[in-house]
């Protein structure tokens, strides 16, 4: 099917912001000094291994390929294991290069002293998230860690990656049921903390890993999905947060869990503001665009979201704005929660 001019329109209209992303991104993404996966040049690199197939331009690919020897290069003791800035999501992010054939490579070897890191810092943590807006990273990464692989219960290595599971099925417990957090000071989960559990159980739920201890945190769900639909703010997060709880609706084998799943979801139509206002337009089309990234399965597209689209090109398509962002661009913006999003 032929586009439309209009559609040609707009496809060039994308097609030009996107190389303006991209040049700014191949003068900056080097000077960034983090490495992280949302916040940092794994993320950069993502996306130009990304644009490289869009355009079919190999100079894009190689130039991914610098940034994540960079990231490699630039490990040390004092980065952080978290996932927006650290080991964990800097892992998931090779799994996922690996996994969409960007690159080729053994993530078993790849991957060894990332994992050795990351156990290391697991055995000696007595919380597994820092403050309450934390994504739940260790669970993120050994998902994906599974998930990329042949799962073969005979194997050694099936087994160890299963055993971190169960261990953090557990920490989930602590977390979400006996509420743990609070005895570090954090008060309550943010919306994109809990996105990321929900996530995690589900995951746990559809490989059949601690069927039993998954069910039992599952079941305090509903409460965190009432007091964050009631308070949170951010529409992006809020809608996501939906679409892993109708998932878990279906998925759940619990049928007690699945009807107060409904019933919450039910409570709750329609709290979501079909119109956004146009200062939350660019930032929830970026959450979105990260988010989609790392949650695929469990994540409704764009326009079955509702975002206000026309708007978002309407951002796109204004020389002002455009330019006003390129101003006050730094290196705390430039990742995937920002420019690369």
């Amino acid at each position: 099917m032929s586009m439309t001019k209009q559609d040609s329109s707009i496809k060039s209209k994308i097609d030009e912001r996107l190389q303006r992303i991209a040049n700014v991104l191949l003068l900056n993404a080097s000077f960034t000094d983090n490495l992280g996966l949302l916040n940092g040049k794994m993320g950069i690199g993502i996306f130009f291994y990304h644009y490289s197939r869009y355009t079919g331009n190999k100079i894009f690919e190689d130039y991914a390929g610098e940034i994540i020897d960079e990231i490699y290069e630039e490990i040390n003791p004092g980065t952080p294991v978290n996932f927006e800035d650290g080991l964990t999501g800097i892992g998931w992010g090779i799994e996922y290069l690996v996994k969409n054939k960007f690159v080729q490579a053994d993530t078993d070897e790849a991957l060894v002293e990332i994992d050795n890191s990351i156990y290391r810092t697991r055995l000696h943590s007595q919380l597994l998230i820092k403050n309450g807006n934390d994504i739940f990273g260790y669970g993120l990464y050994y998902i994906m860690r599974l998930i990329n692989h042949k799962i073969d219960d005979t194997d050694l290595d099936t087994l160890i990656k299963k055993y971190h599971l169960i261990f953090l099925a557990d920490e989930c417990e602590r977390i979400l049921l006996q509420k743990l957090y609070q005895k570090f000071s954090i008060e309550s989960l943010s919306i994109d903390s809990i996105n990321s559990f929900i996530w995690f159980l589900l995951e746990m739920d559809r490989l059949k890993v601690f069927p039993v201890k998954i069910s039992k945190v599952l079941n305090c769900i509903p409460k965190y999905l009432i007091d964050i639909l009631q308070n949170a703010d951010k529409d992006a997060g809020k809608l996501l947060l939906v679409s892993l709880t109708e998932k878990a609706a279906k998925v759940v084998s619990d049928q007690g869990i699945n009807k107060l799943l409904k019933k919450t979801l039910k409570k709750y139509d329609g709290i979501l503001k079909p119109d956004f206002p146009e200062e939350t337009v660019i930032p929830n089309f970026i959450k979105n665009s990260w988010q989609q990234l790392i949650y695929q399965r469990y994540f409704k597209t764009v326009n079955e979201m509702s975002l206000q689209i026309s708007k978002t090109f309407s951002f796109i398509e204004d020389e002002n704005n455009w330019n006003n962002r390129l101003d006050n661009l730094t290196k705390d913006n430039i990742g995937l929660t920002g420019l690369t999003g």
